[in-house]
């Protein structure tokens, strides 16, 4: 029985997510760290001989001594100037290392993805996962960056800071040491506020970004339709949800600022009623006291960004969550530890013994009680009503799924002790869903064999009635095709995706609705290709169209996951059942019914002289 792999996600705590950060990425980059930490570590230091420099210029200027000012105005200058030396190099480091970083995550993680079951990605829609390769990864690396500038640099220059005050007057210091803890509660809460909301929203956007997918991906449709408003109604809602978690986000974050502010405010207010008893009992001169004050208004900004340094932690560790969510699951399709590769001995013979295979644990079988085998060098075909399970099928041969019961074999070796990689390069599906990336032609046939030469790639295009097209495209097989393939039409995408197959010359061929989108000729054209090639090659076929399959060895028409029936084209046609049906329902041209309505008719008289004659 085949497992499908829990992806309900688990909250983590964030001790959990910064000792897993710190062990899968920040780790390897722990002397960049030191560097980065040096520098900051000298900015600070810079920054806390400011309120010193401006105590000595008060203490100087407050006696008339004039002799030392010319030094007093050049150390500021010089203090200033080394300060924003150090800013800038600080800045342009660690922003390089938080960058760097964030793309080892996303490579990461997409190659987490590439190796995912295709279960896990189908499930869920582009959009999301979009968001989580770049939105929830760029919150990520955005909150690391923050913790560089801010909480390394603001604690390293508010204690240096400190140490200034200390200097200038303990008792004032001490005051405010006591006085400022009792903001840490308030920020704590707000945190724990936003990385809730934070988590809800990453989720948000991700639905979002899958509705504006589908929506901008499907213009011809909307357009032809009127269906502008519906298109519009349906995103304007999606994006409603999105804003309205940014607002709540954006409230509670807000609250911080105003009570940072009061906080700050009675600092102040205690620091200029204490320091006015100290100097009116001569214990301080007004140098401390500006020194001072100029310390602690130096300390208020990098103090009140650690409220929003707690904010945006809190927010990337939500988007940290998801990304371990994703790196946890476990795919179910792989190959197991003793595997060994698929051998081809007798040209790809395929054999389906009693399968049963459902989408869903607790849904229908959209396959059931499955077997079939079909012979090397011969083409099959799977014939039926929309939800048979034909493309359940062509899922399961490749590896796509696993089923549930039964197995299925090539070659005498099942396909769930052999590795994966070795069954999918046994393989070429065509599918009616063509799939062409924004590169050239010759790149998109390609990959078939990424190592193919120009003259197989144009002898493949030729084989699949594409060449003279691609000649007469601006570029020829340098011309990029642009999103999706769209600067093509129909036919011409599915001529260049049977040319990859070709080209990736594979003993084992999967054709699902492979000539759908064809005109007459050009069908007639690639119908001949394909039969050339299929000679030597075990070949599935699924097809609507006559065309595709009254060739095939042998049709199974499928109802309801089973096969009904199986036999050859004439054999289904005299036999007048559901393939007959089928036939005269949505298949055959009126030459093509004639023929069937023939041969029914020949059958029954058969069949009636039989009777007579025994009688």
């Amino acid at each position: 029985m085949s497992k499908r792999p829990h992806s309900r996600p688990i909250h983590k705590s964030s001790r959990w997510l910064i000792r897993q950060l710190w062990i899968d990425h920040i780790r390897a980059y722990l002397w960049r760290l030191i560097g980065a930490f040096i520098l900051i570590s000298i900015l600070a230091g810079v920054t806390g001989l400011y309120p010193i420099v401006i105590k000595y210029s008060y203490d100087l200027l407050a006696k008339g001594d004039m002799g030392y000012l010319w030094m007093i105005m050049l150390g500021m200058v010089g203090v200033t100037a080394l300060k924003g030396l150090l800013d800038y190099l600080q800045a342009v480091y660690t922003n390089r290392i938080s960058i760097t970083l964030g793309l080892d995550m996303q490579k990461r993680l997409y190659a987490h993805l590439m190796r995912a079951d295709f279960a896990r990605l189908s499930s869920e829609p582009p959009g999301n996962l979009l968001t989580r390769v770049n939105g929830d990864l760029n919150t990520v690396q955005g909150a690391i960056m923050t913790v560089f500038t801010v909480a390394i640099r603001d604690v390293l220059t508010v204690v240096s800071l400190v140490v200034s005050m200390i200097y200038l007057d303990w008792v004032m210091t001490l005051v405010i040491l006591l006085f400022y803890p009792l903001v840490a509660f308030p920020i704590a809460q707000v945190g724990r506020i936003v990385r809730k909301y934070a988590s809800r929203g990453w989720a948000q956007i991700g639905t979002t970004t899958a509705v504006l997918i589908e929506h901008l991906s499907s213009l011809r449709l909307i357009k032809t339709y009127r269906l502008e408003q519906y298109s519009y109604d349906r995103v304007s809602d999606q994006l409603e949800k999105a804003v309205e978690f940014q607002r709540k986000t954006v409230r509670i974050k807000a609250a911080l600022n105003p009570i940072l502010e009061v906080f700050g405010g009675l600092a102040v207010a205690g620091v200029v009623g204490l320091a006015a008893y100290r100097i009116s009992q001569d214990s301080k001169t007004v140098g401390d006291f500006t020194g001072f004050i100029a310390a602690l208004l130096m300390a208020a900004q990098p103090i009140r960004s650690f409220g929003n340094l707690n904010n945006r932690i809190q927010e990337g560790l939500a988007a940290a969550e998801r990304f371990y969510d994703v790196l946890n699951e476990k795919p179910v399709v792989v190959s197991p530890p003793d595997a060994k590769p698929l051998i081809l001995t007798g040209g790809g013979r395929i054999v389906f013994d009693n399968v049963s295979f459902s989408y869903s644990d607790d849904g229908p079988n959209a396959v059931r009680d499955f077997s079939l085998t079909v012979e090397s060098n011969t083409t099959v075909a799977l014939v039926g009503k929309s939800g048979a399970g034909k493309s359940t099928i062509f899922n399961l041969v490749p590896r796509l799924y696993d089923p549930q019961s039964g197995q299925i074999a090539i070659d005498g070796q099942n396909l769930r002790e052999v590795t994966v990689d070795s069954i999918r390069d046994q393989m070429a599906l065509v599918s009616q869903d063509i799939t062409l990336f924004d590169d050239t032609v010759a790149a998109n046939i390609a990959l078939g064999r990424l190592d193919a030469t120009r003259d197989e790639i144009i002898a493949a295009a030729k084989a699949a009635n594409a060449h003279d097209f691609i000649t007469r495209l601006p570029e020829g097989y340098e011309t990029r095709l642009g999103d999706r393939g769209l600067r093509l039409s129909g036919g011409q995408r599915q001529r260049l995706a049977l040319a990859r197959a070709i080209l990736r010359d594979a003993p084992i061929l999967l054709l699902d609705e492979a000539t759908s989108a064809l005109d007459a000729e050009s069908e007639r054209l690639v119908q001949d290709a394909l039969a050339r090639f299929s000679e030597t090659r075990t070949t599935l076929v699924i097809a609507h169209r006559l065309s595709t399959v009254k060739n095939a060895d042998m049709i199974c028409v499928m109802e309801e996951g089973s096969i009904t029936e199986k036999g050859t084209h004439a054999e289904l046609l005299a036999r007048d059942g559901a393939y007959a049906q089928l036939c005269r329902s949505q298949m055959l041209t009126l030459e093509d019914q004639d023929y069937a309505t023939r041969i029914a008719a020949e059958a029954g008289k058969q069949e009636k002289e039989a009777r007579e004659s025994a009688a």
